[in-house]
């Protein structure tokens, strides 16, 4: 019995020893890490790899109403883009391959092909065909380390912070108050997933909740858009 008690006691001691440690090292960790500089070199980490998957999801909350905006899945490379999904409830699947463009029409599910049409320049499908566009800025405020979580299986840092100006001219221009949330992989600094949330300058009442998860950084990606 007395054994017992001890093997207990033994336990118990170890548990606190842990908790306390791991503490300690969050408290350390997390000290070593400058919000700011956490932003800056996660997105020149991202801007500058050869390619990338990922999936968007965009809602508008309208007095109190969901709605769906975009839900993609997407890849690019540093020349060629493809995405599939939903806008606005609409089936849409687009290639772009230098300044050629294929866009599936929903209706008669054959191709449409554009020559001399590059989208990224004419700012068409940004947010679906780009979405590191919604994450270039031209200035960082109030930057604030809010922890870790897991993105699947990847320990992240969480931080939230506001930009005096986005890249984006979507965003730049119909949305206010814009808020971000990133979550960086403890190794290596890469983005796994980006929030952005806003209300708009000329509706009042009405929110916008962006979403984009990214996997795959600096893997080998083909696009091979239809013959």
């Amino acid at each position: 019995m007395e054994m017992r008690r001890g093997f207990r006691l033994i336990a118990l001691i170890c548990t606190a020893v842990l908790l306390v440690a791991g503490g300690i090292y969050y408290y350390i960790t997390a000290l070593k890490v400058e919000p700011e500089q956490l932003i800056r070199e996660t997105v020149q980490n991202a801007l500058q790899a050869r390619g990338y998957r990922y999936t968007v999801t965009a809602d508008f909350n309208i007095a109190g109403k969901k709605q769906t905006w975009i839900k993609v899945r997407g890849e690019r490379t540093s020349a060629d883009a493809h995405f599939k999904g939903t806008i606005l409830g609409t089936p849409v699947e687009i290639y772009q391959t230098g300044t050629r463009s294929y866009t599936l029409d929903p209706v008669s599910n054959k191709w449409i092909i554009l020559d001399g049409t590059d989208l990224d320049r004419q700012q068409l499908y940004m947010a679906e065909i780009d979405p590191l566009s919604n994450f270039r800025f031209k200035g960082i405020d109030t930057p604030r380390l809010l922890g870790t979580e897991k993105v699947g299986r990847r320990k992240c840092w969480v931080v939230e912070f506001r930009s005096r100006k986005v890249e984006s001219k979507v965003l730049d221009m119909y949305w206010k108050n814009i808020t971000y949330r990133f979550w960086v992989d403890k190794r290596g600094r890469i983005l796994r997933k980006a929030m952005a949330t806003a209300e708009n300058k000329n509706s009042p009442g009405t929110f916008l909740s962006l979403i984009v998860e990214f996997q795959d950084f600096n893997k080998r990606i083909d696009i091979n858009p239809p013959q």
